[in-house]
């Protein structure tokens, strides 16, 4: 028996967010994480019913990780810029390793999805929304940024453009990309 480095349930949700990213939430199936992580598929049933508690695993996982990020980036003595530079490279990551954002790999599947993980998907991006709101909101404040637009309306705005520049990165490349998170800051600096 392979010893496994870390769980199975842990296992299928890495497999399983990487599989959303680099193909989409529609282009899987349990099959291939079975496949891939050479076990049954009755072992991914078994930690996931259906497809869709695997996602909602996987936005709970995000949840955490933004949570995270939002208390790191409003510690003390982090300019705004600095916040925001912080959150740009969690995009940045995506885009050097050919992956999309997490809630711009399952927004067109958002339809069809039951209830439950629209709740949650709604969750996770009302709370990445909240986070860049709150940095403009204070950088703003204290005079470190400055923008016409409401502090939730250039968030949506740079919240889609990082979305949309990783997933264009695939095609233009990230030279692009890269303007796009120049301008981003540009926009907001005083």
């Amino acid at each position: 028996m392979t010893v496994r480095p870390t769980d199975t349930k842990e296992e299928i949700l890495r497999l399983g967010t990487e599989l959303i990213q680099v193909y989409g939430y529609n282009a899987f199936s349990y099959a291939d994480i079975s496949k891939e992580l050479d076990i049954k598929n009755a072992a991914v049933h078994y930690h996931f019913p259906g497809k869709e508690d695997l996602l909602a695993g996987i936005i709970d996982q995000y949840i955490q990780r933004y949570k995270e990020l939002g208390a790191k980036i409003n510690a003390p003595g982090i300019t705004a810029k600095q916040k925001l530079d912080v959150f740009i490279s969690r995009y940045t990551d995506l885009c050097e390793q050919n992956k999309i954002c997490i809630i711009g790999s399952v927004c067109s599947d958002y339809n069809t999805m039951p209830e439950s993980v629209k709740t949650k998907l709604g969750e996770l991006i009302e709370m990445v929304l909240g986070i860049v709101e709150k940095v403009l909101q204070q950088g703003k404040k204290n005079g470190e940024l400055d923008f016409p637009e409401t502090a939730r309306v250039k968030s949506l705005l740079i919240m889609t453009n990082l979305a949309a520049g990783v997933q264009l990165a695939r095609i233009t490349g990230k030279k692009d990309y890269m303007a796009i998170c120049k301008s981003i800051i540009d926009q907001v600096s005083s």
